[in-house]
């Protein structure tokens, strides 16, 4: 229960802050023509952050995000996984290590929070079970 609450924000955090990256880098690189692009690509991020904030103020409430919220990381996770193996950005680390550490580092915070949202599913599932097995005796 305890590991939970330190859970919840961080997640919130994390996702706050991963947007605010998305947002900057987009910003700075507008000049271009892939400017327009990468910003479609980034706003549907900001769901994160709202879906991670009502797991915060209410779990049992806003329980049927936590699916939405898992696949959504899932399909992140992919793509950007396939984003690095086509623009061949594993090979490029040494090259251009700021880019890589940053794309890297925006890989291992979504599976962190893919880890914490399964690990809330399973807390909130055994909640669940106990408290179904209250109401029956």
């Amino acid at each position: 229960m305890g590991i939970i609450r330190i859970l919840k924000p961080g997640l919130f955090i994390y996702e706050c802050l991963r947007i605010l990256f998305l947002v900057v880098y987009t910003l700075i690189q507008g000049g271009e023509q892939a400017g327009i692009p990468k910003m479609v690509f980034a706003v549907p991020g900001a769901l994160f952050p709202l879906m991670a904030l009502f797991l915060w103020l209410d779990i049992s409430r806003y329980r049927v995000y936590l699916p939405l919220f898992t696949a959504g990381k899932c399909i992140g996770i992919l793509s950007l996984l396939v984003w690095l193996i086509m623009t061949r950005r594993f090979a490029a680390i040494f090259t251009s290590p700021g880019i890589a550490a940053a794309e890297l580092t925006l890989l291992s915070g979504d599976l962190f929070a893919l880890a914490a949202v399964i690990f809330i599913i399973k807390n909130d599932n055994t909640k669940l079970t106990e408290t179904q097995a209250l109401e029956e005796n």
